[in-house]
């Protein structure tokens, strides 16, 4: 039976390596799957702010993925031009959620300011309008060259629609080991910058709180 093997720090050759983990699927014996998580944020990042209930709002759409990246499957890029969805390793999770609910815990905990002032939130609050933060993602991916890719673009409106700010996100995180679980763990670090970043930028573009917030 066909076996693989992948050697570390080899251009290509972590990814050359998963691909032929997926061409091996459909030998019996030789498929070896697996479900995957993204790693939870730490126990500081985890630890959301308590804002009064009259704070301005902040509202995170759900992170919007290029219709590939839906599928269910990691993906990971071989060459220039091809991408190859895995067959028998796949996210164990919806990715769109798991990426939601990590964004939106990094911005709660961030301490920059206005940012830790407001009140952030996944959906909309009836009668109560607000900012809205909108990101989208092209890439979020493992590439042959040994890193996870994420790139895309996000946009901040303001309380009337207006935008305030927006820009591209591009991440580039290297794979510390060979196969499938290292470019999940390199996935999740890349994700967890990309929210730390965002959270810097997104508080610059905030309005400032003007007075002291007090309960209705």
């Amino acid at each position: 039976m066909m076996k693989t093997s992948m050697t570390k720090g080899r251009l290509g050759g972590l990814l050359a390596g998963l691909l032929a983990i997926s061409t091996l699927a459909g030998c019996t014996t030789a498929a070896t799957g697996g479900a995957y998580l993204l790693p939870q944020p730490d126990e500081g990042t985890a630890q959301a702010r308590s804002v009064p209930r009259g704070a301005p709002l902040l509202e995170v759409m759900p992170v919007a993925l290029a219709s590939y990246l839906e599928g269910g499957s990691l993906v990971y890029q071989t060459d220039d031009i091809t991408l190859v969805q895995a067959s028998q390793n796949l996210w164990a999770d919806d990715l769109q959620a798991m990426l939601t609910r990590q964004l939106l815990a990094q911005l709660k905990a961030s301490p920059a300011q206005p940012l830790s002032g407001y009140r952030i939130t996944d959906t909309s609050l009836s009668g109560i309008k607000g900012a809205r933060l909108s990101v989208s993602l092209d890439r979020f991916i493992g590439r042959h060259d040994g890193q996870s890719v994420i790139t895309g673009r996000w946009r901040l409106r303001g309380v009337d629609g207006s935008v305030l700010e927006e820009g591209d996100i591009q991440t580039l995180t290297p794979l510390t080991d060979d196969g499938y679980p290292a470019l999940v763990k390199s996935l999740g670090d890349g994700w967890k910058v990309t929210g730390d970043k965002l959270s810097r930028e997104v508080a610059e573009a905030l309005p400032a709180i003007d007075s002291p917030v007090t309960l209705p």
